[in-house]
């Protein structure tokens, strides 16, 4: 790759989320294949005084699904929170699990580029970069909308298809993950500040929602952070009211409810935020890009999961005038902003790489 690097080198794709972290690596300009490349940004230490035993080899500390597997036995950490590291140590420790699972045999150096969310500023950027130190050999912290464009782009299509509509040509990304929701313009180039927008109000901002009505309505039911979000995951929407049967436990017997109404509302405390700075951006955007961008919107994020989002904000703004507006929600979306890193990556100069510390 360079004669900068000691050892063979892999290209990583890296989206490093609030909730979920997802990777692609390169190899010699090809792309490899692992069984499993999307893990929860989770850390669990064991409890004081455990019994011997009760955890695998007796391990003082789990990641990702393990963590999620033993937690009651686990005092459970989030490296991230609001989409930015929150505990460097922590994110340091996670980000050495991520490197174990794409080169196990630490055979390689590893080059990467990381999402950040949009418009981060140079003190949460440096903690990234923090985060992968001595993990990482080469990092390059690029905003994640823009990676989930160039994750959605065929290229193929943009040489072969002139009717081909290349959404980095035009459009609007709003990024909705656990911690932030990022919108972006995306008009051919790098975005400046001025393109990007970012928000604390996305799935955390739901699940909060969520346990805040729950403890109101039936406050009998205790549920954890690890609950509440499965229980969203499943069930969440938006728009016209409809059940959602849940199973729960109320001093400590089983009983079936229908939550349907707190998940609708709870889901709905991000639609309004949306939909300000997707107007804000509008606001911005050159007159005669606007009705080209409107064409162009993609719902991505996990939060683009939420039943009815994508065609309640469509509606939302075709009702204020803006005609023609059309959202879509890729096929893909978890790994869309990996998969966008990875085409930077594998086309970044060696001088523009930064070694982080």
């Amino acid at each position: 790759m360079s004669p900068t690097a000691t050892k063979k080198v892999l290209i990583v794709g890296l989206d490093l989320g609030t909730n979920t972290s997802v990777f692609e690596v390169a190899k010699d300009g090809k792309t490899l294949k692992f069984e499993k490349d999307a893990f929860p940004t989770l850390v669990g230490y064991a409890k004081q005084g455990i019994i011997p035993g009760i955890l695998p080899t007796d391990a003082d500390t789990m990641f990702a699904d393990h963590a999620l597997e033993y937690r009651l036995h686990l005092d459970l950490k989030w490296p991230l929170r609001d989409g930015f590291v929150d505990d460097v140590e922590c994110c340091k420790s996670y980000t050495s699990f991520l490197r174990d699972q794409v080169d196990p045999k630490g055979e390689h150096e590893l080059w990467a580029v990381v999402g950040a969310p949009a418009n981060a500023s140079d003190e949460r950027k440096k903690d990234i970069r923090s985060a992968f130190g001595g993990i990482l050999e080469r990092i390059l912290v690029v905003p994640e909308p823009f990676l989930a464009a160039m994750g959605l782009r065929d290229d193929d299509r943009v040489k072969e298809d002139a009717s081909y509509v290349d959404p980095t040509k035009n459009s609007l990304i709003i990024d909705i993950g656990a911690g932030t929701t990022d919108c972006c313009l995306v008009l051919g180039c790098y975005p400046g500040p001025d393109e990007q927008i970012s928000i604390d109000v996305a799935g955390d901002a739901i699940d909060e929602k969520l346990q805040e009505n729950l403890a109101k309505r039936y406050p009998d039911i205790k549920m954890t952070r690890v609950t509440i979000t499965k229980m969203k995951e499943n069930h969440s929407f938006v728009g016209k009211k409809k059940q959602a049967n849940v199973k729960v436990f109320v001093d400590g017997k089983p009983k079936t409810v229908d939550l349907g109404a707190l998940i609708n509302e709870s889901c709905e405390v991000i639609i309004d935020p949306i939909l300000n700075s997707v107007r804000e951006l509008f606001s911005r955007c050159d007159s005669e890009a606007v009705e080209f961008v409107l064409h162009t919107i993609i719902v991505a994020g996990g939060g683009s999961q939420i039943r009815g989002l994508a065609d309640l904000i469509q509606a939302r703004l075709r009702e204020e005038g803006y005609e023609g507006a059309t959202t879509r929600v890729p096929d893909d979306y978890q790994h869309l902003v990996a998969h966008g890193a990875l085409k930077i990556a594998n086309n970044v100069r060696d001088d523009q790489w930064q070694v982080p510390i």
